[in-house]
């Protein structure tokens, strides 16, 4: 609560926050909205740089892979991800109550531009690391250490060490979330 209208908080807001980030807009929400537990969907993407040199301008935003990747194979893998599952394979899982891994997954594709291959993936829900251990499988798919159709025995199998590596951070972004 505030007393600054929302057509002037996006001015105020933004004279305070350091120069790589923004807010674009604003508006009023219930008292009872969370931003975290309001959300009815997220969708991510995953970056590659895929070229035998890396790109400097992408140092710390891409993840650098030299490796030749086929998009047209990991985008079938990725096709492998959609529906309502049990993501315990593709979850880094701690002392945490484990609760529900059920998430509905309504996008997974890869696309390529010239030497950058970027998954999109979005669903309801994500669990911790999911987006970043379901890019590494894709990468083992591309490497050949994994199958596209091998993704649906991981997924059932509710064993976190059949699936890829989890990645490294750079590279992922979150570019939407929804509200109803």
């Amino acid at each position: 609560e505030h007393s600054i209208p929302c057509h002037r908080l996006v001015r105020a807001l933004n004279h305070f926050l350091p120069a790589d980030m923004a807010v674009l807009s604003c508006e009023e929400a219930p008292l009872d909205f969370h931003a975290r537990y309001s959300c009815t969907g997220k969708e991510y993407i995953y970056k590659i740089w895929n070229h035998p040199v890396r790109d400097p301008f992408g140092d710390g935003y891409l993840l650098h892979y030299w490796y030749p990747l086929d998009e047209a194979v990991l985008n079938e893998a990725a096709k492998h991800y959609l529906g309502s599952r049990d993501f315990t394979s593709f979850c880094t899982l701690d002392s945490r109550d484990k609760g529900d891994l059920t998430r509905t997954v309504t996008r997974s594709e890869v696309t390529r531009q010239g030497d950058l291959v970027t998954f999109t993936v979005a669903a309801d829900g994500f669990l911790y690391n999911m987006v970043r251990i379901i890019a590494g499988t894709l990468v083992d798919v591309g490497t050949g250490k994994i199958q596209p159709e091998d993704i649906e025995k991981i997924i059932e199998s509710k064993d976190r060490s059949l699936a890829g590596k989890t990645l490294q951070p750079n590279g992922l972004y979150l570019v939407e979330v929804n509200y109803e």
